[in-house]
């Protein structure tokens, strides 16, 4: 089964986003997004996810320095606890 693939304005809109946001956080998160072959970023449901944990640890106050350390560290859930 094929995954399905969201181009950065489709990305944007499902986490609520301007798509310079996107890549913003791609660029200073030291995120890889994958591309097509034409060089166009696409996104999966797994980059959508991220994307929103990202939003959720931004709007909780934690600067961008913080959230690349949890993500390089592999615990992108560590700050993220069930409410």
């Amino acid at each position: 089964m094929e995954k399905v693939r969201y181009m950065i304005s489709d990305a944007a809109t499902l986490v609520n986003v301007e798509s310079h946001v996107l890549r913003y956080w791609e660029e200073e998160l030291e995120l890889t997004i994958p591309r097509n072959e034409m060089g166009h970023r696409y996104y999966t449901k797994e980059n959508i996810d991220d994307f929103m944990k990202i939003k959720e640890l931004k709007e909780k106050g934690y600067q961008l320095k913080a959230i690349r350390m949890i993500i390089h560290n592999g615990n992108k859930e560590y700050l993220l606890p069930e409410e």
